[in-house]
């Protein structure tokens, strides 16, 4: 007698490997196993006769595992058109048979998400920040991680999209934090870590403009020692002694 079993559903993603379960009555020993596609029931891995074949379609050439004892079809290196469903016909030795159908979705891994700063702000002893999480991916969840952990308190916010996130804390001005930033949907997850300290944007400019200035005084200093009427006469001494010179020794 034949079963035919309602498509159970197994999510892949794109690139990695995903087994199909065959669904198979753990006490039979299989005889015969047919994996199919289409409405035509086009083979795409089989088992009969002691013998496996998994180059039976050029869709899925090389990239096909078959368990001959279990039944379980394997599909490596998974692509968007894979993404449709799969029937299994299984014949045990002792001549029980069923078909069971698997309908594989195929989904994308969570983008990694972006950090920015949304302002500093000076306070004796450091300074607050506010930093954004944004992720490509919507509907996921955000989660923060500060090493080393800070003084003060802080909250986290999500927006109603789920596709950011962001966090504000007290910092201090002796070390520089390490702020990690996880998505995560269903078991996929994936973070980005972002470094900062309470150095802000007006005060590294300032560094900036004051070393800057501080070589403009000194190539000033420098020009107007080498171009002085005591240095230039000096100069034009020496000329004169060297002409002079010059002169003996030819006559």
């Amino acid at each position: 007698m034949v079963r035919a079993l309602s498509p159970d559903e197994v999510i892949g993603y794109l690139g990695d490997s995903v087994t199909l379960p065959s669904r198979a009555d753990p006490s039979w020993k299989l005889d015969t196993i047919e994996w199919s596609i289409l409405s035509n029931n086009t083979w795409i891995a089989t088992h009969t006769n002691r013998k496996t074949n998994t180059e039976r379609f050029w869709q899925h050439r090389g990239r096909l595992s078959l368990n001959n004892k279990t039944g379980d079809l394997t599909i490596h290196h998974l692509k968007r058109e894979d993404e449709m469903e799969y029937t299994v016909d299984l014949i045990s030795t002792e001549r029980n048979a069923t078909v069971n159908k698997v309908r594989l979705i195929i989904k994308q891994h969570l983008q990694p998400p972006t950090i920015e700063t949304l302002f500093k702000l000076r306070k004796e002893g450091g300074c607050w920040t506010g930093l954004r999480c944004s992720s490509q991916d919507g509907g996921v969840d955000f989660s923060w991680k500060v090493k080393p952990p800070t003084a003060e308190a802080f909250s986290t916010l999500s927006n109603a999209e789920g596709n950011s996130g962001a966090i504000f804390t007290f910092l201090n001005n002796t070390e520089i934090h390490e702020f990690t930033c996880t998505t995560s949907r269903n078991k996929d997850k994936v973070s980005e870590t972002h470094f900062l300290h309470c150095e802000t944007p007006r005060e590294r400019w300032g560094m900036y403009l004051a070393l800057g200035f501080a070589v403009v005084v000194v190539i000033k200093l420098w020009s107007h020692t080498m171009c002085s009427p005591e240095k230039m006469a000096v100069s034009s001494s020496s000329r004169q002694e060297g002409s002079r010179t010059e002169s003996i020794n030819n006559v």
